[in-house]
């Protein structure tokens, strides 16, 4: 029962330290992302179907809040990024934590990327500036709360994840 419940579990922390924490741990308006450090750290543990249907959950969890106009535009860059990362999964190839990380960067710069391309930034001048100013540095903080994530979801005991 308690395996059933991880999840549903972990993305209401996710949702709560988001929501609620972010606010005191922004430095200059930058803020890590725990919603997508929560996607990819269930892509990686179940794989691409699961990563998927997580992230399009969590997706539509943030579209419930964003603007009418750019509806829809969380639920495809998560779902999108949960495939992507699924395709790393730990039970076929053997990732440590600074891969993790990696992947965890490289899922952030690919969700920034769908996400501004559904919304309708303009390929000009803006979405570089984006890119440089937001996402970069949003990107390296996401990646540093996630190493703590990892770490500890990941690496605790000295176990691997999926030895039984």
């Amino acid at each position: 029962m308690i395996k059933l419940l991880k999840f549903p579990i972990l993305f209401l922390i996710s949702v709560v330290i988001q929501t609620t924490l972010i606010s005191w741990i922004r430095v200059f308006d930058i803020g890590p992302d725990f919603i997508l450090i929560f996607v990819v750290l269930v892509a990686l543990r179940r794989g691409p179907i699961v990563g998927m249907l997580w992230g399009f959950f969590a997706g539509f969890s943030q579209d419930v809040y964003a603007p009418v106009e750019w509806l829809g535009a969380h639920t495809v860059a998560l779902t999108v990024v949960g495939f992507i990362v699924g395709q790393f999964e730990e039970r076929f190839l053997s990732l440590n934590l600074v891969t993790k990380v990696g992947v965890l960067g490289l899922g952030f710069l690919i969700r920034d990327i769908i996400y501004f391309v559904v919304i309708g930034v303009k390929v000009d001048g803006e979405f570089a500036s984006l890119l440089l100013m937001n996402t970069l540095p949003e990107c390296i903080y996401t990646m540093l709360c996630g190493t703590l994530v990892f770490h500890f979801v990941f690496h605790r005991n000295g176990q691997r994840p999926h030895a039984r």
